[in-house]
């Protein structure tokens, strides 16, 4: 898997100082793992974005604190930002050791074109678009691609143990679990009328509790 590359240095601004370092374009990160110190580090904004855009939670990035070399092999284990879709504030990451395993989840790629979906019979009903896996490092894959093409026709459905992993990948996810399934599209068809349906009836009703209208002279 894509190993990727981060700079960082030590961060000597904490609390509500942190915020001047934003206002600086650099971000407040920490790094933590089993059998090491957690350690307060900071990053340039521009390219801890770029990193974010680019790696999953699921891909190892190779943090080179102060320059060292080699770098520690981290991965990205939470993101905060304003309003949780806004503004970078700060990410925290996990650094894992080579022959420890971990638990990450994994994201589901899917790819291919369903003849049901393509003969707009049905859609593609996704429920679980990310899996929990345990691994090494070293095993880590950057998603579990699922061919949808042998979707074929209404009804069809993926299981979680329909997905096929490497043999050195332990699933977490129950097997039984529904990754997604070919859903007939009249049942959204059928929600939008009794929804249509439903606001013609209140229409009615509040006019029948408005009663007649005096006529016009």
């Amino acid at each position: 898997m894509a190993l990727f590359e981060l700079q960082a240095t030590t961060r000597e601004v904490f609390g509500k100082k942190v915020e001047s370092l934003r206002r600086a374009g650099i971000i407040p990160v920490n790094v933590y793992g089993h059998g090491i110190e957690s350690m307060a580090l900071q990053v340039q904004a521009s390219a801890l974005d770029k990193l974010l855009s680019q790696a999953e939670t699921a891909h190892l990035v190779s943090l080179m604190v102060n320059e060292e070399k080699p770098g520690r092999n981290v991965m990205i284990k939470e993101v905060q930002r304003k309003g949780g879709m806004g503004k970078l504030l700060h990410v925290s990451f996990y650094q894992v050791i080579a022959k420890e395993k971990i638990k990450l989840d994994v994201p589901i790629d899917f790819v291919g074109e369903s003849p049901a979906v393509k003969a707009r019979e049905g859609y593609l009903m996704i429920i679980l678009r990310t899996v929990e896996v345990e691994c090494l490092p070293g095993s880590i894959p950057s998603s579990i691609v699922f061919d949808i093409s042998h979707l074929s026709k209404l009804g069809d459905i993926v299981h979680v143990k329909d997905l096929e992993i490497g043999k050195d990948i332990t699933l977490l996810t129950g097997s039984e679990q529904i990754v997604a399934k070919i859903e007939t599209i009249r049942v959204e068809a059928e929600e939008i009328i009794k929804k249509a349906e439903a606001k013609v009836e209140e229409v009615v009703e509040e006019k029948a509790e408005e009663g007649p209208r005096k006529e016009e002279r």
